[in-house]
């Protein structure tokens, strides 16, 4: 099987990431091809005999505006995607491995526009998946977040287990890093088996005739379709996913355990019904047995909800008003009553001249619902804290019966890297009982300790005038998690500094204060939090997970590594360095 570190040998690529690092600050955004360009069309026709057919790249910045490529089958688009070529004899900064197995033995069509006679004649077919292996020691790439190999990465779409693996999907374009979301986005495709270590996958669904591949999800197929995942063990995977010409709703499915993916035929299953029709999240109702798809929809601002006994046909059902993209509906017990409620989460926008104003790009409330009807029993509250955290999604199927959530850590930033942007770590989500309520709590998923090493630093029963001294030790650049709990003074603060970051706890509040946002905790005589500090990302979490946030910060940023001060004694502290998932 193909993994990321793979390599294709037909091309010699010295200093691959360092030509890559180079461009990366300098290199402009660009846009989805040259407008008016008056370059000759380029075309080659060839027989497709070899799994990936192998795209040399460059990053541009002088070096030309980014054209439309495509792969075409009988006139028909299969792939598309905007590019600059290297020129003959240039090193290129990438080359990306276009999945062309679904048309082996076929012939098929390059089209690009190029002065250069010869740039379609350059393309190679090849049977290695390529990376190249040093692209992941970057001086400023997370150690222990995901981050795709090269590219464009936005929200995490699809994400499932199977099989002893989990997979996750993501908004990607493999092609230019600075493309910004909503541009060229295929599905990128990454899989584990520990949900910490990952390998990068071919991409999984590619823009064609249908338009971009926008977000989406997975779910699991139970009982035979025709035309669905034929002659695969059940219960297996469907990828449901928007396509944007017009915004529809499509699906695919993969007859060889996820290495590939093919659209069903009789596309779109759900036909353009508002502005941007976009992120379907679809579950099993065990109740109504039936399907049930949450879709935003805008023109206004809405999700829908459909049904289908067989992915293929749906119906609506109902609608709320307000909830913008990204939603995710979920199966949870209240802690508070015992009841099976279900939990809906995404975007939320209060109408204008709402008695209650309210705005969040994570929200959720719980609710009943009939198959149906979503009926609210909650009011609508903040659930992750972000701010860099968008677009996150449960694991279908997760063998533990648990709700994993993945999210993208949206506007990190990563200077001199082949790639842009990088996701949230699993994280465990569960409904608690706090202050009379039920919370939806975030915190790391089990596995993210099994990267800890041996403590470097114990401390029990210190002030944090006591701890300052040894803290002052820890090392910016270092990869840690650090846990720590504390007994406040009946009033003052409590102050936690990582680099930039400043959080500030109130005792006689109770209220946690990071940047302009403010909590309300509902803590007991101490308070625990946790922090996993990486390289262009900090990750924390409150009061068993009563708050939680993702933070973009760069080890290079001003301030210390990790600092704690105020009225409190620190009942314990204890700092992990954390592995560097990439070096297996």
């Amino acid at each position: 099987m193909p993994t990321q570190r793979h390599m294709f040998l037909g091309f010699v690529l010295v200093s691959l990431c360092a030509a890559a690092a180079a461009n990366a600050q300098t290199a402009p955004a660009r846009g989805r091809g040259a407008a008016g360009n008056t370059a000759p069309e380029r075309t080659r026709t060839l027989t497709v005999n070899s799994d990936f057919l192998q795209l040399p790249l460059v990053r541009g910045g002088g070096r030309g505006s980014l054209l439309r490529f495509t792969v075409e089958v009988d006139g028909k688009v299969q792939r598309s995607v905007n590019v600059a070529f290297a020129k003959d004899g240039e090193q290129p900064d990438n080359v990306f491995s276009m999945d062309v197995r679904e048309f082996k033995g076929q012939t098929v069509t390059l089209r690009y526009r190029s002065e250069d006679a010869g740039v379609l004649d350059r393309l190679q077919l090849g049977d290695k998946f390529f990376t190249d292996p040093k692209i992941y020691d970057g001086p400023n790439r997370p150690r222990f977040h995901f981050s795709p190999s090269f590219g464009w990465m936005n929200d995490i779409n699809g994400s499932y287990f199977q099989d002893g693996v989990y997979h996750i999907f993501f908004q990607y374009n493999p092609a230019n890093p600075n493309s910004g979301a909503g541009r060229d986005m295929h599905w990128g495709h990454a899989v584990s088996r520990d949900l910490v270590h990952w390998d990068q996958w071919p991409v999984a669904l590619y823009p064609n005739f249908a338009g971009d591949v926008y977000s989406g999800t997975a779910v699991m197929q139970r009982e035979p379709i025709p035309g669905l995942n034929e002659g695969v063990k059940l219960p297996a995977p469907v990828l449901v996913f928007a396509a944007t010409s017009p915004f529809s709703q499509h699906i695919a499915t993969s007859p060889d355990g996820g290495h590939t993916w093919r659209r069903f035929a009789g596309n779109p299953v759900v036909k353009n019904m508002g502005q941007g029709d976009r992120d379907p999240s679809v579950i099993w109702h065990e109740a109504s047995k039936h399907y049930i798809m949450a879709l935003y929809v805008g023109g206004p601002d809405t999700y829908r909800f459909l049904r289908s006994t067989d992915l293929i046909n749906w119906e609506q059902t109902s609608s709320l008003p307000g909830w913008f993209e990204c939603p995710e509906f979920m199966f949870v017990k209240s802690a508070v009553t015992g009841e099976e409620l279900m939990l809906l989460y995404g975007c939320y926008r209060s109408p204008r001249g709402a008695a209650e104003p309210f705005s969040s790009d994570s929200a959720y409330v719980l609710g009943r619902f009939d198959g149906k009807t979503f009926t609210p029993v909650t009011k609508i509250r903040n659930a992750h804290q972000g701010p860099n955290y968008y677009a996150a999604l449960f694991f279908a199927n997760e063998p533990k019966g648990r709700s994993i959530m993945m999210g993208w850590a949206r506007n990190t930033r990563f200077p001199g890297e082949p790639f842009n942007q990088c996701a949230s770590l699993p994280l465990l989500t569960q409904i608690k009982a706090i202050n009379g309520e039920d919370t939806l709590c975030f915190e790391p998923a089990e596995e993210v300790n099994a990267l800890r090493g041996q403590p470097v630093m114990t401390l029990r029963g210190v002030t944090t005038a006591e701890a300052a001294t040894k803290l002052q030790t820890l090392a910016r650049e270092s990869p840690l998690d650090v846990t720590v709990r504390f007994r406040p003074e009946a009033s003052g603060a409590v102050n936690v500094n990582i680099r930039s970051i400043a959080f500030s706890y109130d005792a006689t509040s109770k209220r946690l204060k990071m940047g302009t946002k403010s909590t309300q905790l509902h803590p007991g005589e101490t308070i625990d939090a946790r922090f996993l500090i990486d390289h262009g990302i900090v990750e924390s979490f409150w009061n068993g997970g009563e708050a939680a946030y993702s933070i973009a910060s760069l080890h290079t940023d001003e301030g210390p590594a990790f600092a704690i001060s105020g009225k409190a004694v620190i009942e314990e502290l204890v700092v992990y360095p954390m592995a560097d998932i990439w070096r297996k």
